[in-house]
């Protein structure tokens, strides 16, 4: 049964889209991509998130690819190209966004069928089983994209492959790929390179702020395959031992699980409507089709040069790849992603109250204690954790905030406490 549409869930989804943003920095955007691939968040920082996007991918693809002068001038029209579009799509998406929120906490909106309208009628598409959005008219351009891998034909068409049993369509016999994931724009074009059609459609309404949704349509090339036919022969080739099809598939459909891959379980699971042409059948519209460490390793091993560009552009599932066959990335990853306990409650401290006092030494009102010691000028109680092995542990306890962070930064200054 479908999900009734709530305005009180249209507001709540408006209110962090319009919310003020200061700009992103390269860091940020990369972050999100390498995690989570789709970049999210107020209308004011995600598309200059992209655009910083579109800059950087830019510049690593000229550092790293041979490209002749004439490709280069193509590749830097392409960037510029998406970066005038994004700019005009976040005038557009921001004038409406902003004009439907007055609508919807003025109570003055309409609702007819799947649209909800204000006076004026901007309108945006409110169907209760998708996420809201906002659509842009006319931000629409032809441009072109390098040949940067250099691959032979047989190659490149194994990457399509792929590319097509999962997220590529078929319009008018020519290619085209829809997505929120400013990586995938690179990947896929890199696979269908020459003259493209580029269309910035929509911008979803997600909890976190908006997402932007770009079509582009390869011009350059027919479309082979039907989505059956590219699936089944996705399979013939896993079974054959070629990993190419399948590797652009997982980058389409493939499910991601990095919790489990960092914990050393290794699955590669693609959605699919008919999960059994695929391989095991893991639910209702997904496939099991490979397992442990070795699939992620001929992964990894299949993708050759397209490997070097998804290692540039962050390309979250390209990551997931490299966390299950690269030990010493996973352990330097596992180092970064570590957020301990005291760095949270000292930036939630530090946002809502004075930063934290560190003139004064956190124990100088304090009596020595019997039974205690002092560490980096900080009283502490000592107790025996483990009776075998005769461990001690030195500890403070304490309800002051304040005080609790002035007692971290204390023994971090002295060089403890960072694990």
């Amino acid at each position: 049964m479908e999900r009734k549409f709530s305005v009180d869930e249209l507001r709540r989804r408006l209110e962090p889209a319009l919310r003020p943003a200061e700009p992103p920095t390269v860091e940020e955007v990369l972050e999100q991509v390498s995690r989570h691939g789709v970049l999210r968040g107020p209308v004011d920082w995600v598309f200059q998130a992209w655009m910083l996007y579109v800059e950087y991918a830019t510049q690593e693809i000229m550092k790293t690819f041979r490209l002749s002068e004439e490709e280069r001038s193509q590749l830097l029209d392409f960037r510029d190209t998406m970066k005038r579009l994004l700019l005009e799509a976040w005038m557009q998406v921001k004038e409406k966004l902003t004009t439907l929120y007055k609508a919807v906490a003025e109570g003055t909106y309409r609702v007819e069928g799947n649209r909800l309208y204000a006076p004026d009628g901007t309108w945006m598409y409110v169907r209760g089983d998708f996420i809201p959005n906002v659509p842009i008219h006319g931000v629409i351009v032809r441009t072109r994209f390098p040949d940067v891998l250099k691959l032979p034909r047989e190659k490149l068409e194994l990457l399509q492959l792929g590319w097509r049993a999962s997220d590529e369509g078929n319009e008018y016999s020519r290619p085209f790929m829809r997505t929120t994931q400013p990586w995938q724009v690179f990947a896929w074009t890199a696979a269908r390179y020459g003259e493209l059609r580029v269309r910035i459609v929509s911008a979803n309404l997600t909890r976190e702020g908006v997402s932007v949704e770009v079509v582009i349509k390869a011009k350059s090339w027919r479309q082979r395959w039907s989505k059956d036919e590219a699936i089944d022969l996705v399979r013939n080739h896993f079974e054959r031992g070629e990993r190419a099809p399948l590797l652009t598939m997982w980058l389409g459909d493939g499910k991601t699980r990095r919790g489990k891959v960092l914990h050393g379980k290794y699955e590669v699971r693609i959605s699919a409507k008919e999960p059994w042409r695929l391989g095991l059948v893991a639910s209702t519209y997904e496939a099991l089709v490979a397992t442990g460490r070795e699939a992620f390793e001929r992964l990894g091993e299949s993708a050759g040069v397209y490997g070097v560009l998804l290692n540039l552009l962050r390309a979250h599932k390209w990551i997931d790849v490299k966390l299950a066959t690269d030990d010493g990335f996973r352990a330097a990853f596992k180092l970064k992603a570590r957020k301990r306990s005291i760095d949270v409650l000292r930036e939630a401290y530090r946002q809502n109250c004075v930063e934290t006092p560190t003139g004064q030494s956190p124990h100088a009102e304090d009596r020595q204690r019997r039974g205690a010691v002092v560490v980096a000028g900080v009283v502490m109680s000592l107790h025996l954790v483990s009776g075998r092995g005769g461990s001690l542990l030195a500890e403070r306890y304490t309800r002051d905030v304040g005080r609790a962070l002035a007692i971290a930064d204390r023994l971090e200054s002295a060089g403890l406490g960072r694990t």
